[in-house]
């Protein structure tokens, strides 16, 4: 037993002990969370060669970053114990909610899907589990699966079935003998070397207990037990239950092959299979295997096989429900230069209106699905945004900027003059569609109001287009986040909205509360980004995209009266990459901007030029994915690129050789990684994320591995950077309200602010000799001493990067700009070493130099409107 303090960790109870070691539930009282800690037995830990083996272990498990994979946080030694720190999940295991004949296939498919695309990542990264068994699968209090104790996993190369160091669950241990072997392939079980298909066994055995509720092998010994696994052969699984389709039984029985050249070769082909079984199945084309289990005579048994027949079908149907749609035969409908972005259906589902910016700037236009389109504010001053049909079909509504001023308008469908209902409050463009009531007397929409000018929350207007009268309703959600995207639900008794950080669109979650006002529900995680929410006709679905699968795609959730989610949220397109969608009045099709959620930015480099600024002309593109690429770093030899990229669906850090070479993806995080920056030496790289709840400070190995946590606030921590001699490290913190550059020792301690003042700071810069940091605040590039001091003004600009020599910084304008210039810092004097004209877009954050190239990153928003049919 440990005590009841371990450094920061308060040990709360001790929930489990065995063999293998303790289990605790314990408080990180530094982060303010519960985890789960695994102790190092005593006998391992007396053994410096054991002890080393525990740790090698227990850090390839924590370089798992999955979704449906219990997290190891940290592997850690105190006072000569050696423990994991890992994610508590609250849940039953599918050993506890198994039910006596199986699940059924709608939840059969809830838990095998993603349980297999967990055990394909661990392949992915040449881990095994070897221990899968139902204890060892946890369906969590949200829905979410989650494949607990990697208790047996080891690197995948020359292994053979020799057991791990790393503790596992607790159990006695004949259960575990007999417990363990019953979950073996015929391999593994003989203690012969093993692959990633004997894994694939075990899959297999889950699948199939899963389905039927029953062991596929046993025997009253261990011995028994092992004869079982290494010469049975179970029923089919449609022997034991008649309504699993044929080619899903066929799949889990090749999964059992004795010989591992017979199974499926990886998890991942399973994983696949099951998504298309589960496609086919939703959509009624699988074929079900009824087989009467005797007959009388030919009419009865037909009577059987038919009455079998309907329940099986009102099973399956009762499983799909009426509102999963399947999405078929997408068409394009604009494909103009520019964004389309944000459709609403007319009410009779003929027209679509949607915002673009092909004229220059943004405005309303309408389309028939026959073809032709036409710019409905095209006589409007200002811009034009977010359009909402109204429910009878007369009326568009729209939000509209004219100077500083953002105003909710409405304007009648078939053209004619805008007219201003109310003034509205958003921060910059953090716009949110108008919500109609059902009736039309309402609109309803979300309320930023600054926090610095404000003691208001964000909240919801509801505004009555008779009286002009307004009724605020506050949103709930996390103190400091945006509430975006509100709809309405049809029977208008609740709201859904996204809570962003900051109005950010990489992290967020939606949100469900009465729309009379209350405490809101959670629908997602929070993890990854979830946008655009909608209701379906009868209440009960809500539709959001999220990039929670990779690709920004449409998910589906079903809901409780109250607004609870009900199982786990299902994916309804695959590597779409989806903006916004809206589903027509009558459920029959589906509207969808097509297109990054962000800006499509990727990094080119240009020659620094003595005798004219470069130009497109001059310019090499380094990396063309059609990605959102927002911060870029140069390795100090200055043949590597590290940047943070979305080209997997989140913000992860690459690194790609300059002159050439494989790209490299360093991190896999379920959650955003932002900024790398190269420490001095090469060897490690700093960046900012989100992987504790809160964007915070993280440096990890230049070459792959686990990353350490360097800054830990309730708050946000952002682009660090370090000191030239790699001793201290500047980033922007919110600590104090609004954003001020802080500085820390490199190992994260002892951080202190540089700047406290109302203006907001952005992105630090050590100057190369290390006696001053460059930021941007409201004005312009500023500079500091590094240990504090007055402020003195530069220049008009942005994000900026000094020269190797540290005579000349180079910057944008600002956010947004089109060129980059130079500022001599000794004679004051500035030009531009960029002419880009020619190319729609403009530059984004990203910025680097070696004294001979600028690297950048270039923006250029992209958008169409496509329409699907839906297939119920």
């Amino acid at each position: 037993m440990i005590g009841r303090t371990l450094s920061h960790y308060r040990i709360l109870e001790k929930i489990g002990q065995g063999g293998m070691g303790e289990v605790y539930l314990a408080e990180d009282t530094k982060l303010d969370r519960k985890v789960a800690l695994k102790v190092l037995p005593a006998d391992l830990a007396e053994s410096a060669e054991r002890r080393a083996r525990f740790e090698r272990e227990a850090k390839a498990v924590a370089a798992l970053n999955h979704p449906n994979i219990v997290h190891v946080y940290s592997v850690e030694e105190e006072e000569g114990v050696s423990f994991l720190t890992m994610e508590l999940v609250r849940g039953k295991t599918v050993a506890e909610i198994l039910p006596q004949h199986g699940f059924t296939l709608g939840k059969f498919f809830d838990i095998a899907i993603p349980l297999a695309d967990a055990v394909a990542a661990a392949h992915a990264q040449g881990i095994l589990h070897r221990d899968l068994k139902p204890a060892n699968v946890m369906v969590s209090e949200e829905g979410r699966v989650k494949v607990l104790d990697f208790g047996l996993a080891k690197r995948a190369q020359g292994l053979v079935a020799e057991g791990s160091d790393i503790p596992t669950e607790t159990r006695t241990a004949q259960g575990a003998i007999k417990g363990t072997l019953a979950y073996m392939s015929p391999e593994q079980a003989q203690g012969l070397v093993v692959d990633h298909r004997s894994d694939v066994f075990s899959l297999g055995i889950l699948l199939y207990e899963m389905l039927t509720g029953k062991r596929t092998f046993g025997g009253d010994t261990p011995a028994a037990t092992l004869s079982s696994v290494l010469r049975d052969s179970p029923p089919s699984v449609t022997e034991t239950r008649a309504d699993v389709p044929r080619e899903l039984s066929k799949l889990v029985r090749r999964t059992l092959a004795k010989e591992p050249d017979r199974r499926p070769q990886s998890a991942l082909d399973i994983r696949n299979a099951l998504e298309e079984l589960k496609g086919e199945w939703s959509s009624g084309e699988l074929d079900v295997s009824i087989k009467p289990r005797f007959s009388v005579n030919r009419w009865l048994a037909a009577a059987t096989a038919l009455s079998l027949l309907a329940v099986a079908w009102l099973l399956t149907r009762s499983e799909r429900g009426d509102s999963v749609p399947r999405l078929v035969n997408p068409v394009q409908v604009t494909s103009s230069v520019g964004v389309e972005n944000q459709p609403s259906w007319s009410p009779d589902g003929r027209q679509l209106a949607y915002e673009s910016d092909r004229s220059g700037e943004w405005d309303i236009w309408v389309t028939q699905l026959g073809g032709g389109d036409v710019n409905r504010t095209a006589g409007h001053s200002g811009q034009a945004r977010r359009p909402s049909w109204s429910p009878d079909g007369r009326q568009i509504a729209f939000f509209s900027q004219t100077q500083d001023d953002w105003g909710l308008y409405t304007m009648p469908a078939v053209g004619g003059d805008a007219r201003k209902v109310s003034s509205v409050s958003f921060r910059g463009e953090a716009l949110t569609s108008p919500q109609w009531s059902a009736d039309g007397t309402r609109v309803a929409f979300s309320h930023l109001p600054h926090l610095r000018d404000s003691k208001e929350g964000p909240s919801a207007e509801i505004v009555s287009l008779q009286t002009r009268e307004v009724r605020r309703v506050p949103l709930g959600g996390r103190v400091g986040n945006e509430r975006l995207d509100l709809s309405w639900s049809p029977n208008g008794e609740l709201f859904a909205y996204v809570d962003a950080i900051n109005g950010g669109a990489d992290v967020t979650r939606i949100l469900i509360a009465p729309s009379s006002g209350g405490e809101p529900i959670s629908i997602t995680d929070g993890l990854t980004a979830a946008w655009s929410p909608s209701w379906s006709r009868d209440n009960a679905t809500i539709y959001f995209i999220s990039n929670q699968g990779g690709a920004m795609d449409l998910w589906h959730q079903r809901l409780s009266k109250e607004g609870r989610p009900r199982g786990a949220p299902e994916r309804l397109t695959t590597g779409v990459g989806i903006r916004s969608a809206a589903f027509s009045p009558d459920g029959r099709k589906l509207a969808y901007s097509r297109g990054p959620r962000q800006t499509s930015a990727t990094v080119w480099r240009v020659p620094i030029l003595n005798d004219r600024p470069a130009t497109w002309k001059d310019a090499e593109q380094v990396v063309s994915d059609a990605a959102f690429i927002q911060f870029l770093d140069l390795s100090p030899d200055k043949k590597l690129l590290a940047y943070s990229s979305d080209r997997a669906g989140n913000q992860d850090l690459w690194i790609l050789p300059i002159d050439g070479g494989d790209l490299i993806q360093l991190t896999t995080e379920p959650t955003p990684d932002w900024a790398p920056r190269w420490s001095p030496d090469g060897r490690e790289i700093l960046f900012y994320a989100y992987r504790s709840g809160n964007r915070d400070i993280w440096v990890m190995p230049a070459e792959g591995g686990p990353a350490r946590q360097l800054t830990v606030d309730p708050t946000e921590d952002e682009v660090p950077t370090w000191a030239p001699d790699g001793t201290r490290i500047a980033f922007v913190a919110r600590r104090g309200g609004n954003r001020d550059v802080w500085v820390m020792n490199a190992d994260g301690r002892e951080p202190r602010p540089l700047t406290t003042r109302p203006a907001d700071d952005y992105v630090p810069e050590y100057s190369p000799d290390g006696a001053f940091i460059v930021f941007a605040d409201d004005e312009g590039v500023v500079r500091i001493p590094a240990e504090g001091g007055e402020i003195e003004f530069l220049t008009r600009g942005y994000v900026s990067r000094w020269a190797p020599d540290g005579e000349v910084l180079y910057f944008p304008r600002y956010y947004g700009a089109n060129d980059i210039w130079a500022l001599s810092v000794k004679s004051g004097g500035e030009r531009p070493v960029t002419d880009f004209v020619g190319r729609r877009g403009n530059l984004a954050m990203g910025l680097a130099t070696d004294g001979e190239y600028l690297y950048f990153t270039w923006s250029e928003d992209i958008g169409d409107i496509w329409v699907m049919d839906v297939n119920p």
